[in-house]
């Protein structure tokens, strides 16, 4: 049962979390915000700047860190500009960003590191899968901000932040580290053998920062996961129902499983890299859990003043599903 973790994945997550809650500590995301915006801005811009911050950067740093950075520094500055309204919106649509996003790369996220090294493929056949959807979703993410009325934010100022900045250098190094675990690099247990006794040393009050629900509910859904995977439905039914189906049968399980899971779980009873890659990718639209970095930003959202979370739920899946039904009747056209 224990198996079923990806300790990787939760060790990259637990430091990210850290460092994270140490820079906020620190004021680096007061700091941005004094740096990014001042006086007025236009509400369209500025939402299209959170949207695509998560699109590009998931390319290089995965899913998962990109919403970790921007999507609290989107609530803050929303909140702060009156743009309440519109916050559903943008974490719905940056989440989608940093899941289409980190598709175009081997890096970007688990599911294609997975597949491209389980199936040696060469970059060429990699980029022949990921670019066109990656290409759609950024034309529709682009499309889709108009939705956004056009008019002029005051962005009120906010007192200079005092930063220790040996602290901030640091914690910027330690977040260096971690995009270098990602990158394999480094190897998680070298990551947590640097990031935690620095931490403890430098700031140990970091770790009353960490989200420890959030970390219990991956483990919990990787071990809900894995059970299924065992069961005789699974194991022996997945077999007859993927051959010539892995577009379908891949995105229509990561919905209930989640895309990487569904990844590892299919990968050995198919030699079709390409179909696959491109049903677990597409895949992570959908469901909340059909792409587990959809649970870091509703997290920061339902903490955040004022949220209502039974409502982004519900506006999230809806607007999840049509995006997936436009990038899939996309991809099948272009095929």
């Amino acid at each position: 049962m224990l198996g079923s973790i990806n300790t990787s994945l939760i060790s990259i997550l637990f430091c990210l979390m850290a460092i994270i809650a140490g820079l906020r500590q620190g004021g680096i995301l007061t700091y941005s915000y004094r740096l990014l915006f001042s006086d007025t801005v236009s509400s369209r811009r500025l939402v299209r700047f959170f949207v695509f911050s998560c699109f590009t950067m998931s390319m290089a740093v995965t899913n998962d860190v990109a919403l970790i950075i921007f999507v609290p520094l989107a609530v803050m500055v929303l909140q702060a500009a009156g743009m309440q309204s519109h916050l559903i919106f943008a974490v719905t649509f940056q989440t989608i960003a940093a899941n289409m996003g980190s598709i175009l790369t081997p890096i970007g996220n688990p599911q294609n590191l997975f597949i491209y090294s389980y199936y040696h493929m060469t970059l060429w056949e990699f980029l022949k899968v990921t670019g066109p959807i990656t290409a759609v979703s950024g034309i529709l993410l682009y499309l889709i901000s108009f939705y956004i009325p056009n008019y002029p934010v005051d962005i009120p100022s906010v007192p200079a932040p005092v930063m220790k900045k040996r602290t901030v250098l640091v914690l910027i190094c330690l977040l260096g580290l971690c995009i270098l675990t990602v990158l394999r690099v480094l190897t998680p247990a070298i990551l947590v053998g640097i990031v935690c006794p620095v931490l403890f040393l430098t700031d140990r009050s970091v770790f009353r920062g960490v989200d420890y629900k959030l970390i219990l509910l991956f483990i919990f859904l990787f071990i809900g996961v894995g059970n299924l995977g065992r069961l005789p439905f699974f194991a022996d039914g997945t077999a007859a129902l993927l051959q010539g189906h892995e577009l379908f049968v891949s995105l229509l399980l990561s919905q209930v499983l989640s895309n990487v899971p569904t990844t590892v779980l299919l990968a050995p009873y198919t030699q079709h890299a390409q179909p696959l890659l491109a049903g677990v990718n597409i895949g992570g639209l959908g469901t909340i859990i059909a792409s587990m970095a959809s649970i870091i930003s509703f997290k920061v959202y339902a903490d955040c003043r004022d949220s209502r979370p039974v409502r982004y739920l519900l506006i999230f899946t809806t607007v999840n599903m049509v995006f997936l039904l436009s990038v899939l009747a996309a991809w099948c056209l272009l095929e």
